[in-house]
């Protein structure tokens, strides 16, 4: 069971980035009045609606150290929140978390889901397309969320973050049935609008660099990962949205790579390799694929020392949540072609983040003998407390701060706040933390 605590909190601490409500957390004492409740203001005119048009998508969660939203980040979250409860549902129960919704008969995972779910819904245009995220046009300075005053802008659509929408409202659709059927139909029915407007439209980004002076970019260069990610959720989901040999073709040629924003295939093959009623021939295409790199990641394992996947070149922005999901890669194709390998190189990669490191550091705040202490995080610097269960980005040879020394491998990191390259956590870094720690928790 030392596992178990180390899921509690890292599914929590998504509870602790809400945004939009009042935040009253009897556990930590941690408190801040409700914020951002004006989100947001369409930052350019476009096809469905006027500048300046109030967007209304309060909720969902602040997505690192700011107090911006995305999509990207928030459906690669959600997507292995919900794989990670499919795979190992009796490490999850309701209560389990003790947040607001704890004790409604529904497991908390789902309820915490749920939150980013929502707001995700909000970012969806009549028309099917989705905006890529919400922010201030300003960076906002280490004080609380309510204190960040300044209006909030919703930014351009863009194919990219349909497709990931309508990928991971997919995968709600099929794990909300049962437990919340009204609200697994409202995310098909979204999911289908969105594949219906990546039908009409190809590729398109609307954004412009200024967009990024107080918010992260994550910006996509092309929609090809994103739409086949969408083609085989709503497949797996029971859609006909190609034919098989079209399907085959596009599994066959695929590329796919650790879960993250920028590319979650891998979770598409994994679920349409566990889908019923599909042909035996596409589910094995999707294996072939997930344990080839699997045994990639095995083979690079055996390069270290630790039993470490990253090698001293490697490191770089979120090594941290990279080598984890290396390891998620490892656990999915394990769950499908069984190989002890497989798992104990998975854990390896925990127990590294974990302080089976170089450093002896344990990457993740409020957890073990020396966790991290001084993350860049407003909330947590306004308030002068420890947020604990979230995992930082880690060791970072670009040091894009400044503050890390570079090029140094896994000793590329500071535990000081300055150092937003190698010690900011995020949303989608917790996700694969989530993953891992479910891997390996007792029941």
């Amino acid at each position: 069971s030392v596992y178990n605590e180390l899921l509690r909190l890292a599914t929590r601490a998504l509870y602790l980035q809400r945004c939009g409500v009042e935040l009253l957390d009897e556990e930590t004492g941690l408190f801040h009045p409700p914020c951002h409740t004006a989100d947001g203001i369409l930052a350019r005119a476009d096809e469905c609606y006027p500048a300046g048009k109030l967007i209304p998508a309060s909720g969902g969660w602040h997505d690192a150290g700011d107090y911006g939203k995305y999509t990207p980040t928030t459906t690669v979250t959600v997507a292995q929140m919900l794989t990670a409860f499919e795979l190992w549902p009796e490490k999850f129960r309701d209560g389990q978390l003790r947040i607001p919704e704890s004790g409604n008969g529904i497991p908390d995972i789902l309820d915490e889901a749920k939150v980013g779910l929502s707001w995700l819904l909000y970012m969806q245009r009549p028309d099917g397309a989705v905006y890529h995220k919400l922010s201030g046009a300003s960076w906002p300075p280490f004080t609380g969320p309510e204190m960040d005053g300044q209006p909030r802008y919703v930014y351009g659509i863009s194919t990219a973050d349909t497709a990931k929408f309508a990928a991971t409202m997919a995968i709600a659709a099929r794990v909300f049935r049962e437990y919340d059927p009204a609200f697994a139909a409202k995310a098909r029915k979204a999911a289908l609008a969105a594949w219906g407007f990546l039908r009409r439209r190809g590729w398109y980004w609307d954004h412009v660099d200024l967009d990024d002076n107080g918010s992260g970019a994550y910006a996509a260069h092309g929609d090809a990962a994103d739409r086949l990610w969408a083609v085989l959720e709503l497949t797996a989901l029971g859609e006909e949205v190609l034919s098989s040999s079209e399907l085959r073709t596009q599994i066959e040629t695929s590329s796919p790579s650790t879960v993250g924003w920028e590319n979650a295939v891998l979770l598409g093959l994994f679920h349409l390799a566990r889908a019923s009623g599909l042909e035996a021939g596409l589910r094995e295409a999707a294996t072939e694929k997930m344990v080839a790199l699997a045994e990639r990641y095995l083979a690079a394992a055996r390069q270290s020392g630790y039993g470490y996947t990253i090698g001293f070149a490697e490191f770089a922005w979120a090594s941290n949540k990279e080598a984890l999901a290396r390891g998620g890669a490892m656990l999915l194709a394990d769950a499908l072609r069984p190989k002890r390998a497989y798992r104990e190189i998975a854990l390896a990669q925990l127990d590294f983040v974990l302080g089976k490191n170089p450093l002896s550091k344990c990457f993740v705040t409020g957890v073990g003998s020396d966790p991290v202490r001084s993350p860049h995080h407003r909330f947590a610097a306004a308030s002068g407390k420890v947020v604990p269960g979230l995992l930082v980005g880690g060791p970072n040879n670009r040091a894009e701060s400044g503050v890390e020394e570079a090029g140094q491998g896994p000793f590329s990191y500071r535990d000081v706040q300055a150092s937003y390259s190698s010690n900011e956590p995020a949303i989608d870094y917790n996700a694969a933390l989530i993953f891992a720690a479910a891997a390996f928790a007792g029941r």
